[in-house]
């Protein structure tokens, strides 16, 4: 299980894009962000019409002007949300475009992978972090996903709408 959650956050946090033409909540700001030790924080999303809540089973880092996470959901089959933007604060950023937010959606069943992503020239949406701090960040996305080679050769080549997605996680330290 530690080999798979480690292979799943790993492959998470490759390079991934979005399009400004999805839901944008204006104006959202996280009930209160996340400080405790006990709370890494969480993810909620609308997938494909299905919501979906995930935790952190680590906290975000924001090192070197790099600010990523990944978040699980272990109930049924196993769901991992994982962002990486490259910014030096906070800021909305567009996917698809040159420098673009890493995006990505990990089904799991068993040894069995199926991802989604979105990258510089795939993929289309935009990620907002409303805030960021040393100690948490929060923020939004909505964000149109690609199957990879791998999940497209199962017969999985629809592609993956993320909508109404935020986020209120700790810095990692």
């Amino acid at each position: 299980m530690r080999h798979s959650l480690g292979l799943i956050l790993a492959l998470g946090l490759v390079v991934v894009g979005c399009d400004p033409k999805f839901d944008n909540i204006d104006g959202y700001t996280p009930a209160s962000p996340p400080g405790s030790t006990a709370a890494l924080g969480s993810v909620s999303v609308v997938v494909d019409g299905e919501p979906l809540t995930a935790s952190l089973p680590t906290g975000a880092t924001w090192r070197d002007n790099i600010f990523s996470f990944a978040a699980l959901n272990a109930s049924g089959k196993s769901k991992t949300f994982a962002l990486s933007v490259r910014l030096p604060g906070p800021g909305t950023f567009a996917v698809g475009a040159p420098g673009s937010p890493n995006v990505s959606f990990i089904e799991s069943d068993g040894a069995t992978n199926y991802r989604w992503f979105a990258t510089s020239q795939r993929g289309a949406g935009s990620v907002t972090v409303s805030f960021l701090t040393s100690e948490s960040a929060g923020g939004y996305f909505s964000v149109e996903l690609v199957p990879d080679s791998v999940t497209a050769a199962a017969g999985f080549t629809e592609r993956r709408f993320l909508t109404g997605g935020t986020f209120s996680v700790s810095i990692s330290r």
